[in-house]
């Protein structure tokens, strides 16, 4: 069934494929889910429930709506506890509702007056729900308007009493949570209000003066982060909550390096490693958004989850299929070859005559290894910036380029381009007969072995080898080799 992006997102990568496979499992099968419907004025129509698992929203079933509005859904088995969504006919939201242990409800509204007419009968979990939102609503627009009058106010004296109007309303909102989280303690509606409460900075933290003030400002935050939530609660990643807590605490407040958030990652599997429910989705967020990371390096985190939680079939991801666990094993044998630091694969490739150049033959203090194709049009735009620099500063540096041609078909163009691109550099490539010689005594090649999966690739060696920069583009290249030059004179 199709549905639109606007509200369900399709799995169109194996990393979201990876996080919608993720949800399914350990559902309880005992009195099963029934929630009847009445949406007026739909009639032979079909609605959608969708659920969410972090930022995505998916598809969890439909009802059809008879002549008289009515429908249902209907399982043997109990749906995940989490927020879910009703969506109309046209797929666009219709209201949210909690599905929490009792999963046997009716519903109904009538969209021409939704906010007064939704009802729910037998969920009282909903009902306070109901109720919040409509609390919530007036104190928002509240909210909203003196915040208006604020941005207008002429002096400050002006703007204290509306800014303790606000204060006041914030407060009330605070205190109403906190009513339903000390009378049902257990309920999803406590445990979504509970993540929602933020750790109040102490007064000396509040106004800081000094970069010391400032750390200890930060080092609470970070330290208090989490308070309010419960990594043994499987419910709370069927939220959009929990997802954005952990993305902004990831992103903000951790130190942005490998090492860094492998530590986050181990503490967060040991506390939440005994809900199925959060294993699962943490499992799944790491390898989904370190799999092909966006800052050069974080593949050490995807490669650290393939070798805890998936190598060797570890029964922790046998939720996994065979195609997932297949895929996931194949990239991480692409990236642990070529990791920051480690020494790099040494080719031995042979010029435009047939005589082989070793990359670990070069002595310079660093190497830029080019992974390029003659017929790529983004490299021949490159390649003469590369050479340019080479030219200006690169050379008398002792810095030298060991130049990939990755084409076999290309042979002719290579021979003529490098006749004027890349004078003084190590021009290489590999026959068709080495390739298939390698492929015969199954060795990894090196499009594998420095995960070179698209034109133009660069990597920067020092002169032992070790890889210092990979997967980067030619200015921050660049950059790298000016910083590096820098801290060495």
């Amino acid at each position: 069934m199709q549905i639109t992006k606007t509200l369900f997102i399709g799995a169109v990568t194996l990393s979201s494929t990876l996080i919608l496979f993720a949800q399914q499992g350990n559902q309880p099968s005992d009195e099963g889910h029934k929630i009847e419907f009445t949406i007026k004025p739909y009639q032979n129509q079909w609605i959608y429930l969708a659920y969410y698992y972090g930022s995505i929203k998916a598809l969890a079933d439909s009802a059809y709506l008879d002549g008289n509005s009515k429908g249902v859904i209907t399982g043997k088995e109990k749906l995940a506890q989490g927020i879910y969504i009703v969506a109309s006919p046209s797929k666009s939201i219709l209201f949210e509702m909690l599905v929490s242990d009792d999963q046997q409800f009716s519903v109904s509204m009538d969209t021409l007056n939704p906010d007064v007419s939704l009802v729910f009968n037998g969920s009282d979990e909903n009902q306070r729900f109901t109720d919040y939102t409509k609390f919530i609503s007036g104190k928002a627009m509240a909210i909203e308007s003196a915040r208006k009058e604020m941005e207008a106010a002429p002096s400050e004296e002006k703007k204290k009493p509306l800014q303790k109007k606000i204060d006041d309303l914030n407060t009330e909102i605070n205190n109403y949570r906190k009513g339903v989280v000390e009378k049902f303690p257990e309920s999803l509606l406590a445990a979504l209000f509970k993540s929602m409460q933020e750790t109040p900075l102490p007064p000396e933290y509040q106004n800081p003066k000094t970069r010391a003030d400032t750390l200890a400002q930060y080092r609470f935050g970070k330290d208090h982060y989490w308070d309010n939530i419960d990594f043994m609660d499987g419910r709370l990643v069927r939220t959009p909550i929990f997802d954005g807590k952990l993305k902004n605490y990831l992103n903000n407040w951790v130190v942005p390096d490998a090492d860094s958030i492998i530590y986050e990652q181990n503490w967060m599997m040991a506390l939440g490693r005994n809900d199925p429910e959060m294993s699962r989705y943490l499992i799944s967020y790491f390898i989904d958004n370190y799999m092909y990371p966006k800052i050069m390096g974080h593949d050490k985190v995807f490669l650290h989850t393939y070798e805890r939680y998936v190598a060797n079939d570890n029964p922790i991801t046998n939720w996994l299929n065979e195609k997932q666990r297949k895929t996931i094993t194949e990239r991480a044998y692409m990236v642990m070859a070529n990791q920051l630091g480690a020494p790099a694969y040494d080719m031995a490739l042979v010029d435009t005559v047939g005589k082989v150049k070793k990359l670990y033959d070069l002595k310079n203090d660093y190497i830029v290894v080019a992974f390029w194709d003659p017929n790529c049009g983004k490299c021949r735009e490159e390649l003469p910036k590369m050479d340019s620099l080479y030219n200006q500063w690169w050379k008398k540096s002792n810095i030298q380029v060991y130049s990939v041609m990755v084409n076999e078909e290309a042979v002719g163009e290579w021979k003529n381009l490098i006749k004027t691109t890349g004078k003084g550099w190590v021009h290489v490539h590999q026959t068709k007969e080495m390739r298939t010689e390698e492929e015969k005594a199954q060795l990894p090649n090196f499009r594998q072995l420095y995960d070179m999966r698209s034109t133009p690739t660069l990597f920067l060696l020092d002169k032992e080898k070790r890889i210092m920069a990979k997967n980067i583009g030619l200015e921050d290249l660049n950059n790298v080799l000016k910083q590096k030059l820098n801290q060495k004179g």
